[in-house]
């Protein structure tokens, strides 16, 4: 579908070398009490980078390799409501703000010309009929509140159908947006976002649009990938290490074996929920030709061992990298548990294949 050929050539040129530094700091107004979280997307809340409010300040240092979409909101113990504020930050930038606790929205940031983009893009794009939104989750909460069946289904109705209509007005809106702004890299988090929404005529033509260097980047990474690791395509390969520091080549890991790609976290309790029975599997079908290779989410490779010799692995794991070139963002995959299955042939066979019939799809492989 799309120009591999070009996206080769582009991905081999060198690229000039930079600080990845970047650091946020700032006051925090009203409720300060307890920590500030910054959270790059699609990590999890427990691997995100944090700073202790002290006398109304916080302070927070990161890398990063090509600027990023970022989360940025307070925690304190026992908290369950999180009201995030976006945040898009770039390698070398030093971000003032002054985070409000009591109104989120209203905090202040400054010292980043891609933020202060990004803003304005959130405003035109991805807040378009917020309002409208809005009123109707207040219209549900009272509906719920007041046990009102039929009210609370009507809304429901009308939500589905508001969310329809936005997303194809905000996907105009951001087709329209990466032609004006084709060096971007916030066009870049928006074509990424809307990819699922355009159609491929329109990819393809924002693709060739975009200035060259924005293919470095994770969001068009994913955007070129949609189409591979799917069933029935070739999957990727990729060289990590394990927990040992041994190297391992997924091509010649998975060679002529029924391979099971078992992505987790030792924080994500349906993966651990579900790991004593592929320990099951494993040991019932590992001389037969079947292999278990994880893929930790974990930042922390001590905290992954532990989980490891908790649940008694014995299959390969592997700590997944951060950022564009992480194994999770070349298969696709936005949420855990996941998992790929994969025959000798190394093709993809299925996604996502519930524990109940893992075992089912893997004797199928193994006749």
């Amino acid at each position: 579908m799309f120009k591999y050929c070009i996206i080769a050539l582009i991905l081999l040129t060198g690229c000039k070398q930079i600080d990845n530094k970047f650091e946020l700091s700032g006051n925090v107004i009203g409720d300060t009490d307890g920590i500030v979280v910054l959270i790059q997307a699609g990590q999890s809340r427990f691997d995100a980078d944090t700073s202790l409010i002290v006398d109304g300040k916080f302070h927070i240092v990161g890398s990063l390799e090509y600027p990023e979409e970022f989360s940025l909101t307070t925690e304190k113990p026992n908290q369950r409501d999180f009201r995030p504020i976006h945040i898009f930050i770039a390698p070398n930038d030093k971000i003032e703000i002054e985070l409000n606790t009591e109104n989120i929205e209203k905090s202040v940031m400054k010292g980043s010309l891609v933020n202060d983009e990004f803003q304005q893009y959130l405003n035109t794009v991805d807040r378009y009929g917020s309002e409208r939104a809005d009123l109707l989750y207040t219209e549900f909460k009272t509906a719920v509140e007041t046990k009102d069946a039929l009210r609370i289904n009507e809304i429901l109705i009308q939500m589905d159908v508001l969310n329809n209509e936005l997303q194809k007005i905000k996907a105009q809106r951001a087709y329209e947006y990466i032609k004006t702004n084709p060096e971007s890299f916030v066009s870049a988090y928006s074509l990424y976002n809307y990819r699922e929404v355009l159609d491929v005529k329109q990819i393809d033509e924002l693709l060739s649009l975009l200035d060259k260097k924005l293919y470095n980047s994770k969001y068009i990474n994913n955007v070129i990938n949609a189409d591979r690791n799917q069933p029935g395509t070739k999957v990727s390969d990729f060289t990590l290490n394990d927990l040992h520091n041994n190297e391992i080549v997924f091509s010649k890991f998975s060679k002529n074996k029924v391979i099971l790609m078992d992505f987790w976290a030792s924080w994500c309790a349906p993966c651990r929920q579900a790991n004593p029975r592929l320990e099951e599997i494993y040991q019932q079908y590992k001389d037969k030709g079947f292999e278990i290779l994880g893929i930790s989410q974990d930042r922390d490779a001590q905290t992954l061992q532990k989980s490891i010799e908790t649940d008694r692995i014995t299959w390969t794991n592997i700590l997944d990298v951060k950022g564009n070139k992480s194994i999770t963002d070349l298969y696709n995959f936005f949420s855990l548990p996941a998992n790929i299955l994969i025959d000798r042939n190394g093709i993809v066979v299925a996604r996502d294949v519930s524990i109940s019939d893992i075992e089912n799809e893997i004797v199928k492989l193994l006749r």
